[in-house]
């Protein structure tokens, strides 16, 4: 098959990643567009693809319908556009209806979990509260009780989401508290998350664990969401020092897992065989590894979501991007037309990989007027210009 390029370098890129796409990949790339442009409100481009507007909007409220542009461009964030797109399309096997229709109802169910104001923005501010809910001190207890964070990198460079499943109780907080603790997550951890490395290694830590920590609820919630709200997010998953009394319950959760997801998961048992997974130097040391750090949560300071009050610069930093979004869908409403192969489309698409490099790195201008400050922030291992360093915080 002949390989077409998607902006970016096709050397570093993975197999169906930006910059290592066949024609045929990108063909159907460029048929999504069509489709979401659709939806966004531009109806007359490409003639060539089946109209489904119609079959799309029934994965969306009545009241969406017509702002599914920004529910669109808020679930992109700080992604550039193709990557979250093609997410879709690899998990549906290239299958463009089925990824855009997955996509749409991704889309949908964030508007009704409120993930851009209650999760995003909302997060951890809420300590800084006079007088906190019963929910909103349990979900502080999440934090500080240190059962999951994010600490280095596999062998391929992807960060490492610890859950230390023996500190967690079921009974200790309602199961909705739960689902916005782990959301909050896995929203920050799409940040950290990046380029070649925009997928994350699971480590679920069994050290411990008794009939008291399981959860299924929450283990269900959690498999179902990286399935259908959050595709390709994982590259692996590790289940770690499981006990006998774990294999009866694992009987019973591999039969939730989609089996995309199931192949991903590896059993491991002591040192040896995290170092298959994960170098030294970035494996904690009650791991085995060479890095001495531990988890201690940092509370959130006062002044540091004045930003998210500053109404009127958000608004000017709203449009700008706005402007950037809009080069961006001119020039893919021009590039859907093109046949990838063809020089004139790899001149259009190269005009649009630099807008969306563009809208990325604008974006975190206007990440602390949307976004409330975390502890990956605080202890430095994420900055306000998007810079990661998974070995901060020492």
């Amino acid at each position: 098959m002949t390989t077409s390029t998607t902006g970016g370098s096709a050397k570093s890129a993975e197999p169906d990643t930006i910059g290592n796409l066949t024609a045929e990949q990108e063909r159907c790339l460029q048929e999504a567009w069509v489709h979401l442009l659709r939806l966004c409100g531009h109806e007359k481009i490409g003639e060539r693809v089946p109209d489904k507007t119609n079959e799309f909007l029934l994965h969306v409220s009545k009241n969406q319908s017509d702002g599914f542009k920004d529910s669109l461009w808020g679930y992109m964030f700080c992604d550039n556009p193709d990557a979250l797109v093609l997410r879709y399309l690899r998990a549906r096997k290239w299958d463009v209806v089925e990824a855009v229709k997955m996509l749409v109802s991704a889309i949908h169910w964030r508007d009704e979990r409120k993930i851009s104001t209650d999760i995003i923005q909302r997060g951890e501010s809420v300590a800084l509260k006079p007088t906190r809910s019963s929910d909103e001190e349990a979900l502080m207890m999440q934090y500080r009780s240190g059962k999951s964070y994010v600490r280095g990198t596999d062998k391929h460079g992807h960060p490492i989401y610890i859950v230390k499943v023996k500190l967690h109780d079921p009974h200790k907080q309602p199961a909705h508290v739960m689902e916005s603790y782990a959301l909050h997550n896995i929203e920050t951890l799409r940040i950290m998350a990046k380029g070649t490395h925009d997928r994350a290694c699971l480590l679920f830590d069994l050290t411990g664990f008794g009939l008291r920590n399981m959860d299924f609820q929450l283990v269900k919630f959690l498999m179902q969401i990286f399935e259908a709200r959050y595709p390709e997010t994982l590259e692996v998953i590790l289940v770690h020092n499981a006990p006998f009394v774990f294999w009866g319950i694992w009987n019973v959760i591999k039969h939730w897992l989609d089996p995309i997801i199931a192949s991903k998961v590896h059993f491991t048992s002591g040192k040896k065989a995290m170092l298959e997974f994960i170098p030294r130097d970035k494996l904690q040391k009650c791991y085995g590894g060479d890095d001495g750090w531990e988890y201690r949560y940092v509370e959130p300071i006062p002044t540091e979501n004045e930003q998210l009050n500053d109404v009127e610069k958000k608004v000017e930093l709203q449009e700008h991007r706005d402007a950037l979004i809009e080069k961006f869908n001119n020039l893919t409403m021009e590039w859907v037309s093109l046949e990838p192969e063809a020089s004139v489309a790899k001149a259009k698409n190269a005009q649009r990989y630099e807008v969306a490099h563009e809208l990325e790195q604008k974006y975190w201008q206007l990440d602390p007027h949307v976004r409330s400050t975390t502890y990956y922030d605080r202890v430095g291992v994420l900055t306000r210009d998007g810079a990661v360093d998974f070995g901060a915080a020492r």
